[in-house]
């Protein structure tokens, strides 16, 4: 079995052989280009180059809808065990519960397994990380080995808040997290998947229904009372149409807002703009929140709608769209192939050639939808307690004369806001 050096040598390795691709191979270095054109970044240091570069290597997809790992994969199989593991790598928050001499014990806090965690790098290194704290990091396996890649943060064991909220938001970017090691929480989803797909049909009479972003979140609100069976009443009240379909960028969820809890199925309806946005249920991986469903669905038919062709690319390339959407696109559009093709700038004939290249992901018959892992998840429903906890302990906490003072100035209490006059 490979040693940690033999280990970290390879995956030090195959990075280096990753960056020196991107650099050397034209259109990976054009997409590249295209990338930080489209999320309007900008460069100016060396670290923020290496920053980037590497999430783009790890986590981003190609204009084409194709991972950049994957690409590479196919480019180089020499490297394809190390490539396995990174593409299979994801990120999350572990609490620590034990610091051995080169291991940490913890528990992965979205699906609650336990296992042990080898940095790849040496412990004295880490030495700001306590008993019971929680680390954010990427995590990847190795010869049934799980390592540490790369720490993003250390958590206090006092912020749980923070933890929870971090956690839940990884779990959104990366849904097998929710039941990683634990083969009775993905049991549990797929059950809820099925469960799910049942009670929509029966409540919807489809595989989908469109209404704006205004009123999704009390359109998800119905569907989870009727399945809970506390409903009774219609839901065409909760049906509206946008005055016109469109295509907008829409922010991505911030986790640090205090609404979280509130935003964290939709988050739509507070946008100032009005679209459409779908529920979509899909039988093995559950229900989706796909917002301009139906302006995807009219792009194949109409030229001029606005933000027509990113459209068209956000559904095909995005692994929040599951491949049951795309496939309905294409039994309903004689111009199905022309449309993606001419958008993609690629030549697909079939649908597996298609998905086997956009939406590699849902290989894993296990990927769950976002929203049925929320729904099953603990973590989730525990949220609300642990912040208004947390929140009645600061309000509670006895600030000692000779402590820092709340306000933030530095000075010690007594002789800030604590001070006599």
């Amino acid at each position: 079995m490979a040693t940690l050096v033999d280990n970290l040598t390879s995956v030090s390795n195959t990075m280096e052989n990753i960056l020196d691709f991107v650099a050397k191979d034209d259109e990976l270095s054009k997409d590249f280009e295209k990338y930080l054109e489209i999320n309007d970044i900008e460069i100016e240091t060396e670290k923020q180059f290496n920053n980037v570069i590497i999430q783009y290597m790890l986590d981003m997809k190609m204009q084409n809808g194709l991972r950049v790992l994957e690409y590479y994969k196919r480019n180089n199989p020499s490297d394809e065990k190390i490539i396995n593991s990174l593409l299979e790598s994801f990120c999350g928050v572990f609490k620590v519960n034990k610091i051995n001499s080169s291991t940490f014990d913890v528990e992965c806090l979205t699906s609650g397994a336990e296992f042990e965690l080898m940095p790849m790098v040496k412990m004295s290194h880490l030495k700001q990380i306590g008993k019971y704290d929680f680390i954010e990091a990427r995590i990847l396996e190795l010869d049934n080995i799980q390592y540490i890649l790369e720490i993003y943060d250390v958590i206090s064991e006092f912020n749980l808040y923070k933890a929870t909220t971090n956690a839940i938001k990884y779990m959104l970017q990366a849904p097998k997290s929710a039941y990683y090691k634990n083969d009775e929480q993905k049991e549990k989803l797929k059950k809820s998947a099925s469960e799910f797909y049942k009670s929509f049909i029966d409540c919807f009479k489809n595989e989908f229904i469109v209404t704006t972003n205004k009123k999704i979140d009390n359109l998800i609100e119905y569907f989870n009372n009727y399945r809970l069976g506390k409903v009774s009443e219609s839901y065409e009240d909760l049906i509206e149409k946008p005055e016109k379909n469109r295509y907008l960028k829409i922010e991505e969820l911030n986790t640090d807002d205090d609404n979280f809890i509130a935003n964290a199925i939709s988050g739509f309806s507070s946008h100032k703009e009005t679209y459409d946005v779908a529920l979509w249920i899909d039988k093995k991986r559950g229900l989706y929140v796909l917002p301009f469903f139906e302006t995807f669905m009219k792009s194949f038919k109409e030229e001029n709608i606005e933000g027509r062709d990113d459209c068209i690319r956000e559904f095909l390339t995005s692994d929040k769209v599951p491949p049951s959407v795309i496939k309905y696109a294409k039994e309903n559009n004689e111009n199905f192939f022309d449309v993606v093709n001419d958008v993609l700038n690629t030549d697909f004939t079939q649908m597996e050639e298609l998905l086997f290249n956009t939406k590699a992901a849902f290989a894993d018959e296990n990927v769950f939808s976002p929203v049925t892992v929320l729904f099953n998840s603990d973590l989730f429903s525990n949220l609300v307690e642990i912040k208004k906890t947390e929140t009645s302990e600061e309000k509670n906490k006895e600030i000692g004369r000779n402590d820092l003072c709340p306000c933030g100035s530095g000075l010690k209490y007594k002789k800030c806001c604590g001070k006599v006059v």
